[in-house]
């Protein structure tokens, strides 16, 4: 057995590795060898790979099925809470098996319908019928942010639709069905808790849904405590726990000793379930209840089962089932914590109960705990640190404050009074009162990290420390604790040095869709050119700019240039003044109330050189387009030229002002219209590469065909945000090494993607 499970994690680890997902034939042929030869490691790699092939080309072909009509009508039951936004909403639909009295294709898929209307407020539970404009489900891809194709696998989510001529007749038609009981309660608390300041925390505990601000989100990750609000595998287990402390009441029944520990056992895995089902069975309470009835099954059937042999087992038997949850960062996470409390619990096993007596408080319980939260703290370190590239420095006295006040009083008083709400016909207002006042502490605790900053980013680094953090951590366990401490003292030396390492400067072209965001980056000081699009609800400037301004460390934020006056440019400004009090603005867009224009930028920031050479100061009137701040930036023989939306017109007087121009780089205007990169213009600054920022399949057909065209008569190659997602440029000595998101992704399969991952520029 174990062999078969080593095999199923080699393979499925091995996976992430590779360029396309295999034929089912080969693994199927695979599998027959394996078993033909009694390979049990064999059989488990061919294993895994047969189901993950399966379901890829299952997956794959549904999603062509449906994406065969460019509108089609759609039935289906809403199978989560729907997401309010400004215009709308969105929420998963489960499709069934006609539509129309006619056979649905893909019948029981998922489908994420976004509906543009406010006047109805749809349910989880309701039956409704759509006309759909389907798409295969893709995100824009910036550091620091999820993989939306990996997530809609893990999901189970095949295409993403928009509801067609929402608002007008047989776009949406109600078939039926009323909202389940998990709705239900969530309208209720909303009601009920509206008044309450820890609402999105008693909301998120009960029902699993998180209504959290920016400032919340921020907080859960300074601290490192969003494991604690998110209904997951922890919490199952608690819920189940606290139930089989309550086995010696079922002493009180007429019951033989065999038959009141079944019963017990089934009664906490029956609250497990419910709790399961409260939270919408989210996929890491689907694990951790997958694991409590392996348990029990064991332990009805008096088998024995090492800590290590369950993890592993347990592992290996959920990626055979959903092979596409190795997509999932919080399953490693899980599987990581759930392998390292049986790793703690043996190297340091618990004191017996009563012992505490002896030995006294301290060493029996306290000692213990604080010496596992701090273990345990270290060793998830490395693995956090390479998924998230940064640390929660208040996340070990976090974890120690608030985790076991939750899990022993906050939680279980939760549920008691949520439970009370249920069999009473009244609102308990002074209960919820009270459930508030406890929850305090944790609210007040989140609010003060997340105005601290109290995040610090290591994207950079993130390697180096990761294997110190893996050595240093290791030595914490040797049998020998004295040595082994003493070790990981000098371990950590090493540490404080990689902090140091020479930061070399950058230029990001963030993935904002259609629109325009640049950062220039020195350390920790930070330059904005454009603040990318904002339309409807969509800020690209809060949900996109600001992230990866954070994620990558950039605490002083000295200058922001707003190139011209478009919407897809001057974003949400409001966003970086909040967030960046002190940043100067420049732009010749006086609704900004800019301190400069943009003829007054300075000459030099950090290691860049800046030099506006556009619009000219000679008072003609010119259009938004042609009036965006055209800039040249340059660090040692590197330059890069920013051209914001300027036309043709404007590049000729470019050409007229400097005739010995050229560059290294050039951001094509106006996201590659045909208005602009003239071929006259891109034969006098002969870059090397051209960059561009577009939504994928954006309504402009963006870049034109002609611009397209003209840089491959020029062979110049093109990177466009909208296949690499992010770009960023370092500048090193004489190179220019290049890098985009969606390259840099470990799994290539996700999507079709040219082959090299980096690219190095060297200057003429």
């Amino acid at each position: 057995m174990e062999r078969f499970c080593l095999g199923i994690l080699t393979a499925a680890l091995a996976s992430l590795w590779l360029p396309a997902v295999p034929n089912p034939l080969w693994p199927l042929l695979l599998l027959l060898s394996g078993v033909l030869l009694r390979r049990f490691y064999l059989v488990g790699i061919s294993a895994f790979l047969l189901s993950l092939s399966l379901n890829y080309q299952l997956d794959a072909q549904a999603r062509q099925q449906l994406l065969v009509e460019h509108t089609t009508f759609v039935a289906g039951t809403i199978v989560s809470i729907p997401q309010s936004y400004d215009i709308g909403s969105r929420f998963i639909l489960q499709l069934h098996e006609t539509v129309k009295h006619k056979p649905q294709l893909a019948a029981g898929r998922l489908l994420q319908i976004r509906w543009p209307q406010t006047a109805i407020s749809p349910k989880q539970g309701q039956r409704w019928q759509f006309q759909l404009k389907l798409r295969p489900v893709r995100g824009l891809a910036n550091p620091g942010r999820g993989i939306s194709e990996a997530n809609a696998l893990v999901q189970g989510v095949l295409l993403q639709g928009a509801v067609v001529g929402a608002g007008e007749v047989g776009s949406a038609e109600y078939l039926g069905g009323t909202a389940v009981w998990r709705q239900q309660v969530y309208d209720t608390l909303q009601q009920q808790l509206a008044d309450l300041p820890t609402m999105p925390l008693l909301i998120a505990l009960t029902v699993g849904e998180r209504p959290f601000s920016d400032d919340t989100w921020d907080g859960l990750q300074a601290t490192g405590l969003a494991h604690l609000i998110s209904i997951s595998g922890m919490h199952i287990a608690l819920v189940f726990g606290w139930l089989m402390l309550l086995m010696p009441l079922w002493r009180q029944l007429p019951l033989s000793a065999k038959q009141r520990q079944v019963l017990g056992w089934l009664t906490a895995l029956l609250a497990a379930w419910l709790y399961c089902l409260l939270a919408g069975w989210a996929i890491p309470t689907l694990r951790a209840m997958l694991a409590l009835v392996i348990l029990v099954a064991l332990k009805l059937w008096h088998r024995r089962c090492s800590g290590w042999r369950f993890s592993l087992v347990l592992t290996a038997g959920l990626l055979l089932w959903q092979p596409f949850w190795l997509l999932s960062l919080s399953f490693w996470l899980s599987v990581s914590a759930l392998a390292l409390v049986f790793l703690l619990a043996w190297r340091y096993p618990p004191l017996l109960p009563g012992n505490h007596t002896t030995v006294g408080w301290w060493q029996s319980l306290i000692w213990p705990f604080l010496r596992y939260q701090l273990l345990f703290s270290l060793l998830m370190l490395p693995l956090g640190l390479l998924i998230f590239d940064g640390v929660a420095p208040l996340a070990l006295i976090s974890n120690l404050l608030f985790v076991p006040w939750c899990s022993l009083v906050a939680i279980p008083l939760l549920l008691i009074v949520f439970l009370l709400q249920q069999l009473s016909t009244v609102p308990l207002v002074w209960l919820w009162q009270g459930i508030d006042w406890i929850y305090q502490p944790l609210w007040w605790w989140l609010q003060y990290a997340a105005t601290h900053d109290a995040w610090w980013s290591l994207p950079q680094q993130t390697p180096y420390i990761a294997i110190l953090l893996v050595v240093t951590a290791s030595c914490c366990l040797l049998p020998k604790r004295r040595l082994g401490w003493t070790l990981a003292a000098i371990g950590s030396v090493p540490l404080v040095l990689v902090l140091w390492l020479p930061i070399s400067p950058k230029l990001h072209l963030i993935d904002v869709g259609q629109g325009t965001a640049v950062v220039l980056q020195q350390g920790q000081h930070g330059f904005v050119y454009d603040l990318g699009p904002r339309y409807g609800s969509y800020s690209a400037t809060k949900q996109q700019l600001l992230p990866f301004l954070r994620y990558a460390g950039i605490r002083q934020l000295d200058y922001v240039v707003v190139s011209h006056d478009d919407s897809d440019h001057t974003g949400d400004p409001s966003v970086l003044k909040a967030a960046y009090p002190q940043a100067q603005w420049v732009s010749d867009v006086a609704r900004l109330h800019p301190a400069l224009n943009c003829r007054q930028l300075p000459g030099q920031w950090q290691q860049f050189r800046l030099q506006q050479l556009w619009p000219a100061n000679d008072g003609v009137a010119r259009s938004k387009n042609d009036g965006s701040c055209v800039l040249l930036v340059s660090t040692g023989t590197m330059q890069i030229l920013l051209t914001g939306d300027a036309s043709k017109e404007v590049e000729q007087q470019l050409l007229k002002l400097y005739p010995v121009l050229n560059v290294d780089v050039l951001l094509l205007g106006h996201h590659g219209s045909q208005t602009s990169s003239s071929l006259r213009f891109l034969q006098q600054l002969q870059p090397s590469l051209a960059l561009n920022s577009a939504g994928w399949q954006n309504p402009y057909r963006h870049p034109a065909t002609d611009v397209v065209a003209t840089l491959g008569l020029l062979q110049i190659p093109l990177w466009n945000t909208a296949e690499y997602g992010a770009i960023t440029l370092t500048f090193s000595d004489q190179q220019l090494i290049l890098q985009s998101v969606r390259h840099g992704r470990l799994v290539k399969w996700l999507e079709n993607l040219p082959t090299h991952a980096e690219t190095r520029t060297t200057t003429r």
